[in-house]
């Protein structure tokens, strides 16, 4: 580390700045009463000049730029221009997109600077905003502070319409001016209303109305209390003739709508079906003008596997029995047919690493109705830690290969699309996989066919819907002679139960949002999923027989019989331009029936890894108090039938590609008092078994993904002793990730 931090402080930036130059060091935006304003939104993205970004005070990017000679990064930028490349390379990389060469202070952008600052302010509703700038110089650098005196808040007291010669009611609009009363004056706020009071009157049957036919005209003197503003919406004409007559805006309807296939047939394949088209089309003729039937007519026609692009243009015209018309054309251009995809990975989700290959055949267009074909196979070497000090971890030591067979159609089969209403997209899929992994204690076969549909539940929050009424799954598992005798000498049914072949019929259901508000956003999932429920009663129709235990068996397989409910919830807030807070909360629940001992180990739930509590591996935490190192402890490692976990992340950009993350979690999973009743009740929930940890991660943005790199410590592991839980300087713990994107 020494070595390190060394090198990255071997060059001064004030070498790579022109003689005379002075290194901008700081710069820091304050009210009147020096409370630092810089986080604000707003205040941040208006400054012309900014010192180079810091990472715990050390201005790292600058120095990863500055590891970089002049000379070399120069000769490689010619190269690449003499071989016709575009900019790019390891060094150009390293020098500008995750490093940033040092910055110097110029006093035009600093003084572009100050009246942006002061313009922000009185757009914001302080009218009588000034902003003083002050620049220390003594250290050979550039310190620069700008001080905003704010004064008080003008707020809007009365407003009103002014239709003047547009043609437009303002009745007809349905855009209630009284929610602007009594609110700060902000110009920037007044930009929204003039986009939300153009679409409201473009979706109410004037297509020529836009934002630029709204003003907005304030009126300080009106009020008898002083900083109180009554303002005038007025709208405007759609144009003005050659003798300055203005030129209203007309009332349409909709006139004749029409498809097309753009490119024909491409490659053979039928263009989409008519039915298909009339049903996705929101138009129809002698509809009043509606800009949103529209917008819903493209989102429906993209979202189909057969079209990659979608043009809705329109034109206006006079009809002699309906006046003014819109008629519109939709053209529809088809994507290609057949696709053939092969990739490679080398992280998987799940935090296993290692190479796996897949290659898919991809049918979009299989008969015209929006239907898509789809098989995919999939093969390769993972394992499980890459960060561990133990060899077996290291090296790749399990095998997967899997086969995915997804048929989809538009509509829920054997319903008639006109049953359906199509703002809900629904499509139905049927699948079916085989999977088989083969680790050191055993190999695990197991295949599923599926039928379920997924729909549109809100638009707006892109909320969605999926349900599966149908899944049978069949779960095999070969042991190793070692590990088998492992288990036998156990003698726990619970433990044994987390490894036996098992059949199930279930039934799914998840529902999915994302959410938005003028502070936050956030996405949301739930999901739950059963099996065996009434079992006693179809057991007879089925002609399942019954094991000497009483457990009804299907085929010789005992069959699955579970509840199983998960819940998913993130939220995030923009702190400013750079950084961002981001928490989530993960809830996991199961219990068995009569049918059935313990949750199969592919069904229950596992803590840490790079998406969890990150100081610990994935399946290394819990359950409960239980400690990792016991091999005969008569449970499953980091897996149990409840799950809690709790996130919290501070996220910074540094510069375009580099980022940091300071995060803490906290989470465990337990077992049920049932799965737990020949273990110690240390295996149950209890708050005190909650572990925690912290750590730092940087972010590197490629554009078309996000590499991560997490180190955490362990700041509290209930898998210790009483009084060793703690952090220990002296001894810490933790663990380091990789991961591809964000964990949440």
């Amino acid at each position: 580390m020494i070595c390190a931090f060394a090198l990255l402080s071997a060059c001064s930036p004030t070498k790579r700045l022109a003689e005379g130059a002075l290194f901008l060091e700081d710069v820091r935006v304050t009210d009147a009463e020096g409370h630092s304003m810089k986080s604000e939104l707003g205040y941040q993205e208006v400054l012309r000049e900014q010192p180079n970004h810091t990472l715990l005070g050390m201005r790292l990017p600058m120095q990863l730029h500055l590891l970089v000679r002049p000379e070399a990064l120069n000769k490689a930028i010619k190269r690449r221009e003499a071989a016709g490349k575009r900019e790019g390379g390891l060094r150009w990389w390293l020098a500008h997109r995750m490093g940033e060469a040092p910055v110097a202070h110029d006093a035009y952008l600093a003084e572009r600077s100050r009246q942006n600052l002061e313009a922000l302010a009185r757009q914001s509703g302080y009218l009588n905003a000034q902003c003083a700038m002050q620049i220390d110089t003594a250290n050979q650098g550039a310190k620069v502070k700008y001080v905003i005196d704010l004064g008080d808040a003008w707020n809007v007291r009365f407003v009103n319409w002014e239709p003047g010669e547009s043609g437009l009611d303002p009745l007809l609009n349905g855009f209630d001016l009284s929610v602007l009363e009594g609110r700060v004056f902000d110009v920037r706020m007044l930009d929204d209303v003039r986009a939300e009071i153009a679409a409201a009157f473009r979706n109410r049957g004037f297509p020529t109305v836009q934002a630029s036919h709204v003003a907005f005209l304030a009126d300080s003197t009106a009020a008898l209390e002083p900083r109180l503003i009554d303002l005038k919406v007025e709208l405007l004409p759609l144009d003005y003739a050659a003798d300055d007559q203005p030129i209203q805006h007309q009332f349409a309807r909709f006139g004749s709508v029409s498809w097309l296939c753009l490119n024909g047939d491409a490659e053979g394949a039928p263009c989409i079906d008519p039915d298909v088209a009339d049903f996705l089309i929101a138009m129809d003729s002698n509809m009043v003008f509606n800009e949103s039937v529209l917008q819903d007519t493209y989102s429906r026609l993209v979202a189909l596997p057969a079209i990659s692009r979608v043009e809705i243009p329109g034109s206006l015209r006079s009809d002699a029995t309906r006046g003014t018309v819109y008629d519109v054309e939709v053209g529809v251009d088809l994507s290609k047919r057949f696709g053939i995809s092969a990739e490679m990975q080398m992280i998987r989700s799940d935090a296993r690493y290692g190479p796996i290959a897949s290659v898919g055949l991809v049918n979009n267009n299989l008969s015209g109705r929006g239907d898509a074909l789809e098989m995919s196979v999939t093969g390769g070497i993972v394992s499980t830690r890459p960060f561990s000090y133990t060899s077996d971890a290291l090296v790749p030591n399990s095998g997967t290969w899997s086969f995915q067979f997804d048929y989809s159609t538009l509509g829920v089969p054997p319903l008639r699309l006109e049953k359906l209403r199509p703002s809900n997209q629904a499509r139905t899929t049927v699948s079916a996989n085989w999977l088989r992994e083969v680790r050191p204690e055993y190999a695990r076969e197991a295949a599923t066919v599926a039928y379920g549909f997924n729909l549109i539940e809100n638009a707006a929050r892109e909320s969605k819907l999926t349900v599966t009424p149908l899944e049978f799954r069949y779960s095999n598992i070969s042991k190793e002679a070692e590990f088998e005798a492992w288990l036998s000498d156990q003698a726990n049914p619970i433990l044994s139960g987390r490894f036996t072949d098992y059949t199930s019929l279930a039934s799914k259901f998840i529902w999915q949002t994302n959410w938005s508000t003028r502070s936050f956003n956030g996405r949301g999932r739930v999901g739950t999923e059963w099996t065996g429920i009434g079992l006693s009663a179809l057991a007879r129709p089925l002609g399942l027989s019954e094991s000497a235990s009483g457990a009804y068996l299907l085929g010789g397989i005992p069959f699955a019989h579970y509840l199983r409910g998960e819940l998913d919830w993130s939220v995030g807030k923009q702190l400013s331009y750079e950084g961002s807070i981001h928490a989530r909360m993960k809830l996991g629940l199961a219990g068995t029936g009569a049918n059935m001992e313990v949750l199969p180990f592919d069904r229950a739930f596992y803590a840490g890894g790079a998406n969890g509590v990150r100081g610990w591996s994935v399946r290394d935490l819990g359950p409960g108090f239980a400690q990792q190192d016991v091999l005969d402890a008569g449970i499953v490692p980091g897996v149990g039938d409840m799950q809690l976990e709790w996130s919290v992340e501070y996220r910074k950009k540094l510069t375009e590609a580099f980022g940091v993350a300071w995060f803490s979690d906290a989470g465990n999973v337990w077992l049920s008092e049932k799965s737990s009743a020949a273990q110690s009740p240390a295996t149950q929930f209890a708050w005190e078994s909650m572990a925690w940890g912290g750590g730092l991660g940087f972010r590197l943005d490629f554009e078309f993904f996000l590499l991560r790199l997490d180190a955490a410590l362990r700041l509290y592991d209930p898998s210790q002793r009483q009084g060793q839980r703690w952090l220990n300087p002296s001894e810490p713990r933790g663990m380091v990730h990789l991961g591809i994107g964000h964990p949440f």
